[in-house]
């Protein structure tokens, strides 16, 4: 089994591809732009996605829009991903939007739709593709560059109380909270999303 890592060069993806290393995973970081130890794949070429990723392999999302004028290519992604057809996906998405949209003032919600913009539409259809094959998506505020936090945790959305201000994280906590459940004996599905403790 490998960590097929798609977004590998972003901010999370950096993240993600040095901590499946140093776990001493098997990793195939996947780019759509030249770098050393990268795998030149590209969402909006599904055969390259799929070319990349074995029957056994784990998917690890953390593709992301460097630019507005990038809309659809979460939700290119999210359909590439599904038919490569791996053994899990684990997609990062964002508290506020689709599912856990419900548990946020309507306020945030407001103010979670102005701040992506055409990005949020993206983000809850990818989500929705990602969740409808059974994968599983991590919803987080706002992340930061700062290093990993520990009590920060993953919780089923359900798990939540209503009208939350989304939790945020350091992109490193997320990275390996993500990586946690990708290689999981008992894998959770659905919308798991970020929880700090104290």
């Amino acid at each position: 089994m490998a960590v097929v890592i798609l977004g590998a060069s972003g901010g999370t993806g950096r993240h993600l591809v040095r901590i499946a290393g140093e776990r001493g995973l098997d990793v195939r970081a996947l780019a759509r732009t030249p770098g050393a130890g990268f795998v030149l794949a590209d969402v909006h070429d599904p055969a390259s996605i799929a070319a990349a990723v074995a029957p056994d392999d784990v998917l690890v999302s953390a593709l992301g829009l460097r630019r507005r004028a990038d809309a659809g290519t979460l939700i290119a992604g999210a359909r590439a991903a599904v038919a490569a057809r791996p053994r899990r996906i684990v997609w990062l998405g964002a508290t506020g939007t689709g599912p856990s949209a419900a548990k946020v003032s309507g306020f945030t919600r407001r103010l979670l739709r102005a701040g992506f913009g055409a990005e949020h539409t993206d983000k809850e259809t990818a989500d929705a593709v990602i969740l409808n094959a059974g994968g599983t998506v991590v919803h987080s505020g706002v992340m930061s560059d700062r290093v990993d936090r520990p009590g920060i945790t993953l919780v089923p959305l359900a798990a939540l109380p209503h009208r939350f201000w989304p939790a945020g994280a350091p992109r490193a906590t997320i990275a390996r909270l993500m990586l946690d459940e990708a290689v999981a004996a008992a894998p959770r599905t659905g919308v798991l999303a970020v929880r700090a403790s104290g």
